[in-house]
């Protein structure tokens, strides 16, 4: 098993966000986000802050990582990568100052810590979140479409907004993180990691 792949190196994080972080934590993989659609390799939510986890293995190239920070800075409160080693400089050079480089080689060493995010926008973070839950929330407005809901819900308060898509992703993912907690042995093996995917990561319309 090659120690820089990309899902050993998700593994790894997970079980150091499960040892180092205080407070309440949920974590998702392959999670659903924004407009495009895109997937964020892990989401943790730690404390009611929502952080995107971008991996980068050796064998990944960083060609897309400026575009995958600002699609993240749309809908996250912090973001942070994780790579391995042979990416430090790399990804150093590409980064802004808000945003948590951590590198893996024996241990994870951090090389900046994330900022809080204040770029968020509300019709991203409400096109993150199905429109059937929106709906259940409003149901004042369960005869409108999908677009039309999230763009009358988009003239809301930013901090409405992003509670909506907090609690959205607790709902989504605290079933089955609790299920991988519940079956998870002492540290995470790379099978355990499909537990923490969401079954409806599909339903956003």
């Amino acid at each position: 098993m090659c120690r820089d792949s990309a899902e050993t190196i998700k593994a790894i994080v997970i079980d150091w966000l499960l040892t180092s972080q205080s407070g309440d934590i949920i974590i998702g993989n392959e999670v659903m986000y924004g407009t495009k659609r895109k997937m964020v390799d892990l989401l943790a939510i730690i404390n009611n802050k929502i952080i995107a986890i971008e991996i980068k293995s050796s064998s990944d190239n960083l060609n897309r990582l400026s575009e995958q920070i600002q699609e993240y800075n749309k809908v996250f409160d912090k973001v942070i990568i994780v790579s391995s080693s042979s990416h430090k400089d790399g990804i150093k050079s590409i980064i802004n100052n808000g945003v948590g480089q951590y590198v893996i080689d024996n241990s994870i060493t951090k090389i900046s810590s994330p900022l809080i995010n204040t770029k968020q926008d509300k019709l991203e973070m409400l096109y993150s979140i199905s429109s059937t839950y929106l709906k259940k929330q409003y149901p004042q407005y369960k005869t409108l479409n999908s677009d039309e809901i999230r763009l009358l819900l988009s003239k809301k308060k930013k901090t409405e907004v992003h509670q909506l898509l907090l609690s959205f992703y607790q709902q989504r993912l605290s079933e089955r993180f609790h299920y991988f907690m519940n079956e998870r042995g002492k540290y995470t093996l790379i099978d355990d990691i499909p537990t923490l995917s969401s079954l409806t990561r599909i339903e956003l319309f």
